[in-house]
């Protein structure tokens, strides 16, 4: 069996993900606009619909502005995260693959549980594919020995 190479993939804010979030904030705060301005008073039904539309916003760009710059590292047993020199390990899980785009869960001991990365090929579209192979590959065993087949 054949294992991942060793990978180091930048991680920092992508365009993609928060064009995503924009609209999305924007087609809830329409929704709730449009509720507003029916024809019969306002109630608190509408008044904790236009707080939760703002306190979303306001919660994504904060989740935003704290998303760090750093490098996603393989070795082929662990995956390791670094951000702002902060080095922590842990296991990556994918949650959503675009082909292009990968939403991954590093699940670290505690007390950091784990943590949401959004990975893009525009960051590095030459280790995008090594990236997607340590993604889906098992991780290699310390102790496992090298499978050599000799040739015949």
């Amino acid at each position: 069996m054949h294992h991942a190479p060793a990978v180091s993939f930048p991680l920092g804010r992508s365009r993609f993900l928060v064009c995503c979030m924009t609209a999305l904030w924007l087609l809830g705060a329409l929704v709730v606009a449009l509720w507003c301005f029916q024809p019969m008073p306002l109630r608190w039904p509408q008044g904790l619909a236009i707080f939760s539309v703002l306190a979303a916003g306001v919660l994504a760009r904060r989740w935003w502005t704290l998303q760090g710059l750093g490098t996603l590292r393989w070795d082929g047993a662990q995956w390791e995260l670094e951000v702002q020199a902060a080095l922590s390990t842990g296991t990556v899980s994918v949650q959503m693959d675009l082909q292009q785009h990968l939403l991954l869960r590093l699940s670290r001991p505690l007390p950091e549980a784990q943590v949401w990365l959004w990975l893009e090929q525009a960051s590095d579209p030459v280790l995008w594919s090594d990236l997607r192979r340590a993604v889906y590959s098992p991780a290699r065993s310390p102790d496992a020995e090298p499978n050599v087949t000799a040739a015949s």
